[in-house]
């Protein structure tokens, strides 16, 4: 039923053009942001046991860590700028930790780092530095706990998501902000024993849930209780815009936007908006069901096939997390930390250019067949099913599986919840199966950043987790051998 939600590295283009893997430049260069961050990182900490406290700093820290960066074709200028700041941030935080211990006269811990970063620092000369410094941070520790580290380092990016998401809403929220820096800066500690890194691990994997519980609250106070859908899944004539990621403050602000020239007489034809991928999740809330301007669902989850094919103006949200690097650009705008090549910047929230690109485009010269999907959405349903669980054993699958997979839990009930974006609805069936004192099993039937999140969050509840095999290009093997090695995952 959600054919979008097939993992990508089953039928991607990435297959046929060689770009599935993150080109190692790329590598580089945010492997430099993230060791810059973490020592950033370190030194937040060390100023909190002062109870020395910068709030902005851990703001902008939290932001760098919610960037993804695995395309080429990305805005050196843009990366040079945060990469400056963010090693200011580093220098200056540094000196006011050094300032506070020689005037305390206690005993200094400082991270040095060779680089030197002036007005005239090159691209080039990062990606050279970086790539020792790999190098080097691969040497300083053993096997597993250098995939830990890695494991860490995806669990608190992950987090960061989340916690931009919330900030959308409630910009002065920082109530996890130092816990996510805290559990970052853990990847400095190469004397660290691996026992304390796992529960360490743990222990976050519950602060995540409530940065999910609060997430849900949020979206539930903006956007209504999700309810059933009847998701159009084809076009309409007319001009349109397609809105890929999973940011839904973007959507809402491009659709007030629409309703606010249209009231103002500034919209001369009416320009339909599609979601695309993850975005799915629009249409199970009353506020976009209600709005006249979404049309339906557009595409599947592979953004360069379906931005080829889309006649109308693209807007990629702050997450949008897919390599489209072999894609021809055309009208795609972004709002992304750091936005690719020879695509429109957003500038300062303002959506009117994505709508007067859609107006000048050509965009659906006809209907397309209607297609309606009917996809339910209803946690009270489940609930019931749950409340009225009379089984020791079950099995909870996330996400599309075929017969085949179904097969190896032939002696185990099983609930399917079809979709992999169901993480509320997963967690309201857990808290009441746990009280029943059943076993549970959750099988992520496909793998991807959201269903990779949730069993992270999950890894402290004493479940039994199984997730489907992983595309590289998003998630780092390191990662996964690390749920299989040390948390007893089983990887399908």
């Amino acid at each position: 039923m959600f054919e979008f939600f097939k993992n990508i590295a089953e039928k991607n283009a990435c297959q046929l053009s060689g770009v599935c893997s993150i080109h190692p430049s790329v590598n580089s260069l945010y492997e430099l942001m993230l060791s810059e961050a973490r020592t950033c990182a370190f030194y937040i900490v060390k100023l909190k046991e002062f109870k020395i406290c910068d709030k902005k700093a851990m703001a902008f820290l939290v932001d760098i860590l919610s960037t993804f960066l695995i395309n080429t074709s990305f805005n050196q200028k843009k990366y040079l700028e945060i990469f400056k700041k963010l090693n200011s941030y580093k220098n200056q935080i540094k000196d006011e930790y050094v300032e506070y211990c020689t005037k305390s006269q206690l005993p200094c811990e400082v991270i040095n780092t060779k680089i030197e970063i002036s007005d005239n620092t090159t691209i080039n000369e990062l990606i050279e530095f970086s790539q020792s410094n790999i190098v080097n941070r691969q040497k300083s520790c053993d096997k597993k706990k250098f995939r830990l580290f890695e494991l860490i380092t995806i669990f608190a990016r992950l987090a960061s998501i989340d916690i931009v998401k919330i900030k959308k809403f409630e910009p002065d929220f920082n109530d996890f902000d130092y816990e996510i820096l805290r559990f970052f800066a853990l990847t400095n500690g190469y004397s660290i024993r691996d026992e304390k890194i796992i529960r360490r691990i743990l222990e976050f994997s519950d602060i995540s849930l409530k940065i999910h519980q609060k997430l849900f609250d949020v979206y539930k106070n903006q956007f209504g209780e999700k309810q059933d859908a009847s998701v159009t899944m084809n076009y309409s004539k007319g001009h349109c815009i397609l809105v890929s990621g999973d940011d839904l403050d973007e959507l809402k602000k491009l659709l007030t936007t629409l309703e606010n020239m249209k009231n103002q007489g500034l919209l001369e034809e009416d320009v339909n908006v599609y979601t695309n991928g993850a975005l799915f999740l629009a249409h199970f809330y009353p506020y976009f069901k209600n709005n006249k301007f979404l049309k339906g669902h557009y595409g599947t989850d592979n953004a360069e096939y379906d931005f080829s094919n889309f006649p109308g103006a693209i807007l990629i949200t702050k997450n949008f997390i897919q390599k489209i690097d072999s894609l021809y650009r055309g009208e795609i705008f972004s709002n992304k930390f750091i936005s690719f090549n020879k695509v429109f910047d957003i500038q300062n929230d303002n959506y009117e250019p994505v709508i007067c690109s859609a107006q000048k485009l050509e965009g659906f010269l006809n209907d397309e067949n209607k297609k309606i999907m009917q996809v339910g959405y209803d946690s009270d349903d489940v609930g019931k099913i749950v409340d009225n669980f009379d089984e020791k054993e079950v099995v909870i699958i996330t996400g599309k599986i075929e017969g085949k997979t179904l097969s190896y839990y032939n002696n185990k009930k099983v609930i399917n919840l079809n979709c992999p974006c169901e993480a509320d609805i997963l967690l309201e069936a857990i808290r009441k199966l746990k009280a029943k004192n059943v076993e549970i099993t959750i099988f992520f039937a496909q793998c991807n950043l959201v269903s990779l999140f949730m069993v992270l969050s999950l890894l402290n509840q004493g479940l039994k987790i199984a997730l489907a095999n992983c595309p590289q290009a998003l998630i780092n093997p390191h990662v996964i051998e690390s749920l299989k090695e040390d948390f007893n995952i089983e990887i399908v």
